[in-house]
């Protein structure tokens, strides 16, 4: 539990050692000495902007007041200040002088329930300079955090994000875990974006904990669509097993296990050496689609996967499943060698697809690029979007980035905005950002 919390605690350390003694404005001796001349006083005014209203009564005290902040003896400094609070119809002026002398009193004496309430009057009146509010709302929100008031303690930090010009992604993802701890899910996950986007604006690498708090600010509101957009830029900067399922199963609870889709889903997961799947459910889906899709390859390097893993059981079913894949594989060999020439006489390019796809399925990553490109040169194919995937995927096994970079743009720019495809093509190219040895090919 401690760190769980640890955020807040380093949040309420940060707030008790803030020191607003400079940020105070404190009242000089010439505001304190006996009234001018009129003449002098007009002089004064129109050199230096309008005078502090004192009256003479107050003037008389707020010397002894000001003695004994000069000196920080804090106690007698309290003591005098209800003489002055005393005084009738006091100016504006003269409660911003009282209101100050309590903040630097109770600040100096170590009274933090007093410092707080003096910083509430300050702020309630009105009497902050700029650059003050927000320093003294994250005052308050940290006095309020040590004391366990959630509702203040928000209230306040959120306060002093508003008045800050330039609030720090840590800050940001403070604000965001009080929205989270109260459960407003929504602000949490405004607030947890902003330290993301700040981070990522500044070319440094968000925090893993950012994408995942925010992970489940999404599933709390039910909001698919943010969460797939959050998983898919988590899965960008920390690619792992465990966020690649949980974005299949969002591609496929979407696009009702469109084959297509889910084909190249389980493809740009599994074929990522710092991805796969993380359940043997996942695997065997693949398994289930490479198959009807007519890639038995593909589902004999899932198994593999699956099992070298430890997540799919080496025995039984999947064993057979795994030899009938491997001798499937074995005949594609045999035959795709006449249907490729059978398709480079063939017109229409949807062929040469078909064709390159059985390449891939086999490991031939060099023929299934050649046959694949050559079928969308030709033009007549189905779904070119699903074409340039598989060039694509293809160009990766070869290490040829930039060639695979272009064919996930091409998909991308044919598949309709925001659709799985598009998506798909989109984390194609964000992997190929990442500095990865180049897999051989073959």
């Amino acid at each position: 539990m401690s760190g769980r919390y640890s955020w807040l605690n380093r949040m309420t350390a940060l707030g008790i050692a803030l020191t607003l003694a400079v940020a105070l404005p404190q009242l000089a001796d010439a505001q304190l000495a006996k009234p001018r001349k009129k003449s002098e006083e007009a002089a004064a005014t129109q050199d230096e902007g309008p005078k502090p209203e004192y009256s003479k009564e107050f003037r008389k005290i707020a010397a002894k007041a000001q003695g004994f902040a000069n000196d920080k003896k804090w106690a007698d400094l309290l003591a005098v200040l209800p003489e002055l609070e005393a005084l009738p119809n006091p100016t504006r002026d003269e409660k911003k002088a009282i209101a100050t002398w309590r903040l630097q009193a109770t600040q100096g004496s170590g009274d933090q329930e007093g410092f707080a309430a003096a910083i509430e009057v300050f702020l309630k009146e009105g009497y902050t300079e700029p650059g003050q509010t927000g320093a003294m709302h994250r005052q308050l929100a940290a006095h309020y955090s040590a004391k366990q008031d959630r509702e203040k303690t928000l209230y306040h930090f959120r306060q002093f994000v508003d008045a800050t010009p330039d609030v720090e992604a840590d800050e940001f993802e403070t604000l965001g875990r009080l929205y989270l701890q109260a459960n407003n899910y929504a602000d949490a996950a405004l607030f947890l974006g902003k330290a993301i986007d700040l981070s990522a604006g500044r070319k440094e690498t968000p925090k893993e904990m950012w994408y995942q708090l925010r992970d489940r600010c999404y599933i709390e509101q039910k909001d698919d669509a943010g969460r797939l957009a959050n998983l898919e830029a988590l899965v960008g900067y920390y690619p792992n097993k465990e966020y690649y399922s949980r974005i299949v199963a969002i591609y496929q609870n979407q696009s009702k296990d469109d084959r297509i889709v889910m084909l190249n889903a389980y493809r740009m997961a599994v074929s990522d050496p710092l991805g796969g799947l993380a359940t043997v459910g996942g695997y065997l889906n693949y398994v289930d689609t490479a198959l009807v899709a007519g890639s038995p390859g593909e589902a004999a390097r899932a198994l593999e996967r699956g099992m070298k893993e430890g997540i799919v059981p080496s025995a039984g079913t999947n064993q057979a499943t795994l030899q009938e894949a491997k001798a499937a594989v074995a005949q594609d060999r045999r035959s795709l060698p006449a249907e490729s020439a059978a398709a480079a006489k063939n017109a229409k390019g949807e062929l040469d697809v078909k064709v390159g796809l059985g390449f891939y399925s086999t490991g031939d990553y060099e023929q299934a690029a050649a046959t694949t490109r050559r079928g969308i040169g030709k033009g007549g194919v189905a779904r070119i979007d699903d074409a340039n995937l598989l060039l694509g995927a293809s160009l990766v096994e070869l290490g040829r980035r930039d060639e695979a970079r272009a064919a996930f743009e091409a998909a991308r720019a044919a598949a309709p905005a925001g659709s799985h495809m598009a998506r798909i093509a989109g984390l194609w190219l964000v992997r190929l950002m990442r500095a990865e040895p180049a897999p051989a090919g073959g």
